[in-house]
């Protein structure tokens, strides 16, 4: 098997990678459904270029668990949160590794099951493993989203935030978080999430984004511990997958998910004020 590349995927790599997994560029700078190339050549060119093309590597939980905690531990602070800003512009990769951090921060020493696993997400896969094609999933982050289940998917951000290193906000960057945090400070109390996502699109703070970038960069807000809600940030503390659950049990069922659903409204500004220092 190839190895992959540790390196968030831009340029010329990205986009062949974008061809052959089904994504384009619009006119305005967002990102838009393709049909997958499945023609030799196309891929043909994505591979000498390094990257493995549809191949999935098959990973035992115990692995993923080990592999995320030493990624992390190798990440700085800091960096983490400075690569967030960073993707509001300039790096659009940067927006998930706040979230995958925040995850694997604590692993080490939650307490674990019967199965050498904590209840971190890595417990129900068919087989008793994940499969995870690791180039698309670096595609996916390159071209901006962010999510927060599926915590198996973590693993190709951590270590190559590990391996690459992370980006360092830009003074546009700065300028988007001090814009994105005067909107959603602007919001009356008992504003829900969705509202706050429509707001922030007509502002036009991340013009590149669509719907659910923008909420993949609240997802990163709220893991952090800026957008209080109900159930405590992973930045904190190890949280539960069976927290997770109840929490999002707890209210109507969308696709926005704890802790970002328990938002109402306000910010943490000591939070707020790390993240404009940066």
């Amino acid at each position: 098997m190839k190895a992959l590349p540790r390196r968030i995927p831009a340029d010329a790599e990205l986009d062949a990678l974008m061809r052959v997994y089904g994504y384009r560029f619009t006119r305005t700078g967002g990102v838009a459904g393709a049909d997958p190339s499945k023609d030799p050549v196309h891929v043909a060119e994505a591979e000498q270029l390094g990257w493995p093309v549809r191949t999935l590597e098959r990973l035992a939980p115990t692995e993923i668990l080990d592999r995320s905690v030493a990624a992390a531990s190798a990440l700085d602070e800091d960096a983490v949160l400075g690569a967030f800003v960073a993707g509001l512009g300039s790096a659009r990769h940067g927006r998930q590794t706040v979230i995958s951090f925040a995850w694997a921060r604590y692993l080490a020493t939650a307490p674990a099951g019967d199965d050498g696993l904590p209840d971190c997400g890595l417990r129900g896969s068919p087989g008793g493993a994940f499969e995870i094609d690791m180039t698309e999933a670096l595609v996916r982050l390159a071209l901006g989203w962010a999510w927060n289940e599926q915590p198996h998917r973590y693993l190709p951000d951590l270590e190559t935030a590990a391996a690459a290193g992370l980006p360092s906000p830009t003074p546009d960057d700065r300028e988007r978080l001090r814009a994105l945090l005067e909107v959603i400070s602007a919001q009356p109390s008992g504003t829900r999430v969705g509202e706050l996502e429509k707001a922030i699109a007509r502002a036009k703070i991340v013009p590149e984004a669509d719907r659910y970038q923008r909420y993949g960069i609240l997802i990163g807000l709220a893991e952090y511990g800026l957008l209080p809600g109900t159930l405590d940030p992973g930045w904190d503390r190890f949280v539960s997958r069976g927290e997770f659950a109840e929490a999002w049990s707890g209210g109507p069922r969308s696709d926005i998910t704890p802790p970002l659903s328990g938002w109402r409204g306000g910010i943490d500004e000591n939070r707020a004020a790390r993240l404009r220092a940066l």
